[in-house]
């Protein structure tokens, strides 16, 4: 009889914590960061240590999805022995013990915990905060995360479909961002322009630097031998102050100049080499928002857009200046 009890005790055990880590999987994104943060600088105890998880958000979901599988494991394993002792069937103990464990899992280990995770994710988080932070610990000692973080980058690396936990987490905390602002303009606090920069801000999260660039094949570039009547026809064309210029062959830019500093230059101009500045390159898959912390930190005005082949060469496929990328928060400017 003890024996029986001690097996139930062990599925209990599972199933309590298949629901625990499920949950808390759930938690992690649907978690409010700034009552979080509240409590980190009110040095709450699971505030604190949740914190500090979450500082390695990939680490921790890992976590939860190996507690859930060894807590799935452990339910299954001694409901699978138990079944077997009574039928003495492996068979018919497989068929048995799916049979039991799926609607158990399902209900108790699934549906109910990342409902409640779902909607009381902040005070459930708090509760279970020193769980998920020992396991956390507990695996990192051990090296499992390093390990698992590994696999999951070869893999990445191999199906090309790479997909940052992190990128995730920002992408549902985004969604309801967006909705709380949609609610608030509803609700007439915000204005009519306000709104719309915080909706550009917003989507912007979204944008690549491809979408918003100029293509190559618009862009006005001049050769770097150049002299000034070549400049003065070139500028009769584009309105633009700014020229990438190229030696030898289009693809090959070396560097861009302002068109109206080499102009009121009074040295002879036969050749652009003095005053050309390097440009910047930046990969177009690069978002808006940190290709704008990019040029921003460096003070660059202009940079050249880079497509990365397989091959790792870099092709120039169009330029991107920071009024394209200011444009994207605020709408067309008229002039810069």
């Amino acid at each position: 009889m003890s024996i029986n009890f001690f097996y139930v005790l062990i599925i209990l055990t599972g199933v309590f914590f298949t629901g625990l880590f499920a949950g808390a999987e759930t938690g992690i994104y649907q978690l409010s960061r700034l009552r979080l943060r509240l409590g980190i600088e009110k040095k709450q105890f699971s505030s604190v240590i949740l914190g500090k998880a979450l500082g390695d958000s990939s680490g921790l979901l890992i976590s939860t999805l190996v507690g859930t599988n060894l807590a799935v494991y452990l339910a299954t394993s001694t409901i699978s022995y138990i079944v077997l002792e009574k039928t003495q069937s492996p068979h018919s103990a497989e068929f048995l013990a799916t049979l039991i464990t799926a609607p158990v899992l399902f209900i108790f280990s699934e549906l109910i915990p990342k409902n409640l995770f779902f909607y009381y994710s902040d005070a459930l988080m708090l509760r279970i905060a020193p769980i998920l932070f020992g396991f956390y610990k507990l695996l990192s000692w051990c090296g499992a995360i390093q390990l698992f973080k590994y696999v999951s980058k070869v893999l990445a690396k191999v199906t090309r479909t790479p997909l940052p936990s992190r990128n995730i987490i920002s992408a549902v905390q985004r969604n309801e961002t967006t909705a709380f602002f949609r609610d608030i303009h509803d609700e007439s606090f915000l204005s009519a322009i306000q709104a719309d920069i915080l909706n550009h801000l917003l989507a912007a999260s979204n944008i690549t630097i491809k979408e918003v660039m100029i293509p190559f094949k618009k862009v006005q570039c001049i050769e770097i031998n150049s002299n000034r009547q070549a400049l003065l026809n070139t500028l009769k064309k584009s309105y633009f102050t700014r020229f990438p210029v190229y030696d030898g062959v289009p693809d090959n830019i070396i560097g861009f100049i302002n068109i109206y500093e080499v102009l009121s230059s009074k040295q002879r101009i036969t050749r652009l080499h003095d005053f050309i500045k390097p440009v910047r390159k930046i990969s177009d898959d690069t978002q808006v928002m940190d290709a704008i912390e990019i040029m921003q930190n460096e003070k660059a005005k202009i940079a050249m857009v880079v497509h990365s082949t397989r091959a790792k060469k870099q092709i120039s496929t169009g330029i991107i200046t920071m009024k394209d990328l200011v444009e994207v928060l605020f709408g067309e400017l008229s002039t810069w």
